[in-house]
């Protein structure tokens, strides 16, 4: 296990913490490069676009082709790994700023239980990937 990937755990922890009990979502300063907002529903394809765009966007793209629930997730730039996020304090605060701010759009704006819960399920997959990756053996170079 890595001291980046511990590091990334407990601000993602800490971040979805926030996310659940926090009123409101503070903007956070973006790294240079941004991620995006992601949508599926139930019976669907995903949907995203960039994070610089309101996570309507992608929710509006979901519920037109399926059905409800619809899961929300924020994916940090692509070709970026684990650790890249984990080394770059800019980088993961703006990834849990958008996954917080994905997280309050399904709870306080759309305020569906179900695909609240659907959204919290992916984040969740996304943890356990990280506890796996952490847990595998590492090969030394």
């Amino acid at each position: 296990m890595t001291k980046a990937t511990k590091i990334l755990s407990i601000a993602v922890i800490t971040g979805l913490l926030g996310a659940v009990t926090s009123e409101r979502f503070v903007p956070v300063a973006r790294a240079d490069s941004l991620g995006s907002f992601c949508a599926a529903p139930a019976n669907g394809q995903e949907h995203c676009v960039s994070s610089d765009r309101s996570p309507a966007d992608a929710w509006n793209r979901a519920a037109a082709e399926g059905e409800l629930p619809i899961a929300m997730w924020a994916k940090w730039p692509s070709g970026l790994t684990v650790d890249d996020i984990a080394k770059s304090p800019a980088r993961l605060k703006a990834w849990l700023a958008d996954t917080d701010k994905v997280l309050s759009y399904v709870r306080d704006t759309q305020r569906n239980a179900e695909s609240y819960k659907a959204s919290l399920v992916r984040v969740n997959a996304f943890l356990a990937e990280v506890k796996a990756r952490q847990a595998a053996p590492r090969e030394n170079p």
